[in-house]
């Protein structure tokens, strides 16, 4: 079941590779007595991932949705 529209998926990847791009610059820093540190470099690589791999709302109802498998054995009915 799809959460996001194709805008708002577009949305977020724009701000979840925004992220990418600072923290690839660097993760952490400081800047007198104060501390920055940005959130991981994977987290941010597996948000992405899953991300991309949601179907939107549209995509639903568009009746395109992820791929769904099944196991084929002989003999056996579904």
């Amino acid at each position: 079941m799809a959460v996001l529209t194709r805008a708002e998926k577009t949305r977020q990847i724009g701000l979840w590779t925004d992220a990418l791009a600072k923290v690839s610059l660097g993760q952490e820093y400081t800047i007198g007595a104060r501390r920055l540190r940005r959130a991981d470099l994977a987290e941010i690589r597996q948000t992405l991932e899953w991300l991309d791999a949601q179907p939107t709302v549209e995509d639903e109802q568009a009746g395109r949705r992820l791929p769904r498998f099944i196991s084929m054995l002989p003999g056996r009915r579904f």
